[in-house]
């Protein structure tokens, strides 16, 4: 397909050349195929690699070839076929099983590339740390709200190519199209046997149907590719993507952009873009509608992955060094063929992001701060299983134009006018399965709630006949999900939508057990920031028989344990980085029943920051007193009881004075309190050589309430503060 004409490495094309005949042996024609493959002309390379298969050489080289090749092409299909076999081969590599799952996806088989992609992310080869691809979940996802647009087929399309819509004022419209126009010698790329890529321009009907389509005027159009292409709003600059006259170091052709000027109807000139080289892709120009910023798509070093998007300034003398987009438009694979609508959105196509298969078509809308956030699959009808991408929309924002290789259309790529009947929007769901723990099975028509923080129910459901529930959620929120089945203890599980828009789905299944014996479950949160603690190790300690389980909280911080009646246990919550806490458990007089430590305890987790400063808010005194008050103590127990349970844990007690009176005094009179708070803690058993005592009196003010400035009663009392800090972790 020509789409992938221009992607990463393959963007380069070449001048077809002479098939060899080889007879009868299979090596000669792989060997042939080879060469073909190597200088990337795919459609030629398949028919020797066919040939070579046909004659005995289904060997682990064709056939993984055969794969690269039909993928390359965006033949899915066939594709598929082959590497079916491919992941069949004991040495297969970890990019099979991605490709594998590529090609099942641009079939639709959303199930079974879901299996596949899993599979590769096992290797942990992607590089992302993910470890479930939820296919099938964005595709339900992305085919929600097809009523969203309306899409149809233009009347312009011919059995070949017809690709990258761009406006030409509002009546008109330019693309790239491969269709055989004239007399002499039919140019044909090696990339896929089609003619090569010219501009055309179409008129532009009331309807939104492209007609009477004809070679844009002027001297563009030459013997190379011509194509995508952008015009400013003024109409009098053409940029537009031409494949390199020269070959680069590798012995292929590059892509450049080049800028032409408008002459009467139409435009002349080849002015080379300033960073266009011969080692290195340079294409797919587009403009914001001022015309001061330049998008362009490039293979070039410290990329992303493949293909990227970036941004070039205009300045006096030119434009400057582009820059990346960066996340949240680039992925580790393919971008291409942006669009900068009138409201700034950025408009572009991924096989990286998320989506339906092959390329997807994403929106990402201008951020308050610039840049762009938060990619946003159109969805189906627009997308589909097969390479979507091209899209460009008018200034209001409904009308617009994109070029799909789907099913059903006139040839290869085809132009789609379509009507953005709804504002889009960014759905983010929370989905799962509820599974019986008695028999490891999928459990239908089971209630699902769906809880805030502050425990109120916000939706319900009920399972599907495979067991699966859908929530949407929103961002920068925390919630519960809630099972219920008879027979069953409630089973929960937690998750919070911060960062959400990396992932867009969540994925929370929920284990019921029977409601027989004793269970202590909770879900371990962070303090000071929204969100769960993942992989924290959770111990229950039997007091009676010093009997130790333990498991790690799951990704929304839930745990779950089995307990013994009429036992007392020590629940013991550690991870690195964090402080520790330790919570008594008793099940005397139980026989059943749900111990949710979150009710007894404020399960929230702190990170050990050496060098920060914790305030004590009940280490009161009035005039020159030392002793503790009795909230004071109780508020030194849970210091000690953390010291303790953090034996690795070094402390300074410090006390502070506001600026007032005999400062000399002051200092010794904190230094009396400050030993005086050691002194307790010691006596709760935190040993000595892990607490320092120090009176700062007035030396560390917060405020600017030094000796003789006149301050508010509230001023002062902010310097007069008790504080400790930890000085180390270890030995």
């Amino acid at each position: 397909m020509v789409p992938r004409v221009f992607l990463s490495q393959l963007w380069c094309l070449l001048m077809a050349t002479a098939l060899h005949a080889q007879g009868g042996d299979p090596d000669a024609h792989t060997r042939e195929a080879d060469r073909h493959y190597q200088r990337m002309a795919y459609a030629a390379a398949i028919q020797e690699y066919r040939t070579a298969a046909e004659l005995g050489a289904v060997n682990e080289h064709v056939t993984k070839r055969l794969a690269d090749c039909y993928m390359k092409l965006g033949d899915t299909e066939n594709a598929e076929v082959w590497y079916a076999q491919v992941v069949k081969y004991l040495n297969r590599e970890p990019i099979d099983l991605y490709n594998y799952a590529q090609a099942l996806k641009g079939n639709a088989k959303y199930q079974e590339a879901e299996e596949w992609m899993d599979r590769y992310l096992a290797t942990g080869k992607s590089g992302t740390g993910a470890t479930h691809s939820n296919i099938s979940q964005f595709a339900e996802k992305f085919t929600f709200g097809m009523d969203r647009y309306t899409v149809r087929a233009v009347s312009v399309n011919t059995p070949y190519s017809d690709m990258a819509p761009a406006w030409l004022g509002p009546d008109r419209v330019l693309f790239a199209s491969a269709r055989k126009e004239g007399v002499g010698i039919r140019r044909t790329a090696a990339w896929n046997g089609q003619p090569f890529l010219d501009l055309y321009v179409a008129r532009r009907q009331p309807d939104g149907d492209l007609v009477a389509a004809e070679a844009l005027p002027g001297d563009v159009n030459g013997p190379l590719h011509e194509g995508p292409a952008v015009c400013d709003a003024t109409g009098s600059e053409l940029w537009y993507t031409r494949n390199n006259a020269v070959r680069g170091q590798n012995g292929v052709r590059s892509l450049a952009i080049l800028r032409a000027r408008r002459v009467g109807d139409g435009f002349e000139g080849a002015e080379p873009f300033q960073l266009s080289n011969t080692e290195t892709s340079i294409g797919h120009p587009a403009l914001s509608p001022d015309g001061q910023y330049l998008y362009l798509v490039s293979d070039m070093p410290g990329g992303s992955g493949a293909t990227d998007i970036y941004v070039c300034r205009r300045t006096g003398s030119g434009w400057s060094e582009p820059a990346n987009l960066g996340p949240q438009v680039n992925t580790p694979f393919n971008e291409a063929f942006p669009f900068v609508a009138a409201d700034g959105t950025l408009y572009f196509a991924s096989d990286g992001q998320p989506g339906l298969g092959g390329l997807d078509i994403f929106a990402a809308p201008r951020g308050a701060e610039g840049g762009h956030v938060m990619a946003i699959n159109l969805g189906a009808p627009v997308n589909g299983p097969k390479d979507d991408f091209g899209l460009v929309i008018d200034a209001a924002g409904r009308h617009g134009y994109f070029t799909s290789n789907r099913p059903g259309g006139r040839g290869d790529d085809d132009l789609y006018a379509f009507t953005m009947l709804q504002p889009l929007e960014q759905r983010f769901l929370c989905t799962g399965t509820v599974i019986d723990d008695d028999n490891g099975q999928p459990v239908a028509e089971v209630d699902v709630e769906l809880l805030d923080a502050d425990g109120r129910v916000v939706a319900t459901k009920q399972t599907d006949v495979k067991g699966k529930y859908s929530f949407s959620v929103e961002r920068e929120r925390e919630y519960r999900v809630r099972a219920r089945m008879k027979g069953r203890y409630d089973g929960e599980q937690h998750l919070s939508t911060e960062r959400i828009e990396q992932q867009q789905i969540l994925a929370r299944d929920i284990h019921l057990v029977p409601d027989a014996g004793i269970w202590l479950r909770g879900a371990v949160r962070y303090k000071d920031r929204l969100g769960f603690i993942e992989g924290m190790n959770v111990s229950v300690v039997n007091l009676g028989s010093f009997a130790t389980e333990q498991k790690q909280t799951g990704p929304g911080g839930d745990f779950s344990f089995r307990l013994q009646s009429n036992e007392e246990f020590e629940v013991l919550f550690e991870k690195p980085g964090f402080f520790s806490l330790s919570l008594p458990v008793r099940t005397t007089g139980m026989t059943r029943g749900v111990i949710d430590l979150n009710q007894a305890a404020d399960l929230v987790f702190e990170a050990v920051e050496v060098g920060k400063p914790i305030a004590l808010k009940y280490q009161r005194w009035t005039g020159a007193r030392t002793d503790l008050e009795p909230i004071a103590r109780t508020e030194l127990d849970a210091l000690a009881d953390r010291l303790q349970v953090n034996p690795m844990v070094r402390v300074e007690v410090g006390v502070h004075s506001d600026a007032r009176g005999d400062l000399q005094a002051a200092l010794q009179l904190c230094q009396k309190r400050a030993e005086a708070i050691a002194t307790y803690l010691r006596s709760k058993g935190v040993p000595k050589e892990r607490v320092v005592a120090k009176g700062y009196g007035a030396t560390r003010l917060l405020n600017h309430c030094a000796p003789g400035v006149t301050c508010t009663e509230e001023e002062h009392a902010a310097n007069r503060r008790v504080e400790w800090t930890v000085t180390a972790v270890g030995d």
